[in-house]
């Protein structure tokens, strides 16, 4: 069963941020898989691992394209993305530490987050971009 499925509800109209997309609800998707498995540490944090990696370029590509287009709402969107990274590595910390273990919370906020972004602030960032471009 797919924890997070993608829908055109999710597409914000740009290829490379829907596709970048699509590939985080993948991961998403995989970190559910190992966890309700019961997978072990090691295989956890390795797909926590390349989740986190994967999110650092998926910023790092938006970021470029809102200082390309010169996008009024980059300083707001840039710190949504620093707040979730913020969040994420101390929690990878701590489960690398053995202070904490990955839990269906996690899961479901991580998901509410991509949701909550995507249909807002990415969505407002392709708008810009489809009128920067026009």
């Amino acid at each position: 069963m797919t924890y997070l499925a993608w829908s055109d509800d999710l597409s914000v109209g740009n290829d490379f941020i829907d596709h970048d997309h699509r590939k985080l609800i993948e991961m998403v998707n995989r970190l559910h898989v190992v966890m309700h498995e019961g997978r072990g540490k090691e295989v956890l944090g390795k797909v926590l691992n390349n989740l986190i990696s994967y999110t650092k370029e998926h910023f790092r590509r938006e970021e470029d394209l809102m200082r390309q287009i010169r996008y009024p709402g980059y300083f707001e969107h840039k710190e949504e993305h620093e707040k979730l990274m913020t969040q994420v590595l101390d929690l990878e910390a701590k489960f690398e530490s053995g202070n904490t273990s990955l839990s269906i919370q996690v899961l479901h906020y991580l998901r509410d987050w991509l949701i909550h972004h995507i249909g807002e602030s990415d969505r407002a960032l392709a708008t810009a971009s489809h009128e920067m471009a026009a």
